[in-house]
């Protein structure tokens, strides 16, 4: 039995950040850092509430 794992489509994604953002995020205090972190981790879970809404699944279900 071949024990192979199916990617998961999630883990195929890719995100391109200009240098001049990563400039600018180095820039910022630490504080700001972690600020910004919160609001996309927010972000996330907001859109993730919206879609189990709309697909009627549970929150838990998104991965």
């Amino acid at each position: 039995m071949n024990s192979v794992a199916t990617p998961n489509p999630r883990d195929q994604r890719t995100y391109y950040v200009s240098d001049e953002r990563l400039r600018a995020f180095a820039q910022l205090s630490y504080a700001q850092r972690l600020q910004w972190v919160e609001q996309c981790s927010q972000f996330v879970r907001l859109a993730q509430q919206a879609m189990a809404k709309e697909n009627k699944i549970r929150p838990a279900d998104i991965s």
